[in-house]
């Protein structure tokens, strides 16, 4: 089993825009991508808080978590999260992406570490995934 944490930020990433560091996670990862406007927001900190508390269970998970601060962004990969992913710019938003690549779960708010790990173990290839690691 493929297992990493990986935590990007955009503007790390150098020349590789979001579209293209996404589609390359499809089939390899879960991501959690977490956007905000300032890297000051409220519900951006408290959403790192969580993570970053849940260490194993990412790893466990294969969860790859991409943080894009509207401020770092470049104007494509603003382009590409406002046609992709349908987001309004100036408020905090989560989404989970599966390995397939489709959006699981979107919210407006902070969501628990808890409530991302159930859905997660209800989708058919993690469940698979937790009989082949028994």
């Amino acid at each position: 089993m493929n297992v990493f944490i990986l935590t990007l930020s955009v503007l790390l990433w150098g020349q590789e825009s979001l579209e293209n560091s996404l589609s390359k996670m499809v089939g390899k990862s879960r991501v959690v991508l977490v956007y905000c406007p300032k890297s000051s927001d409220a519900d951006f900190k408290m959403q790192k808080k969580w993570l970053s508390e849940v260490g194993g269970g990412i790893l466990e998970r294969d969860l790859c978590i991409v943080d894009c601060v509207e401020a770092d962004l470049t104007s494509e990969d603003a382009a590409h999260l406002k046609e992709r992913f349908r987001y309004t710019p100036n408020h905090f938003c989560f989404w989970l992406i599966g390995k397939d690549g489709e959006v699981k779960l979107i919210s407006a708010k902070p969501v628990k570490p808890e409530q991302i790990f159930g859905l997660i173990d209800s989708m058919p290839m993690r469940r698979e995934e937790m009989k082949r690691n028994k």
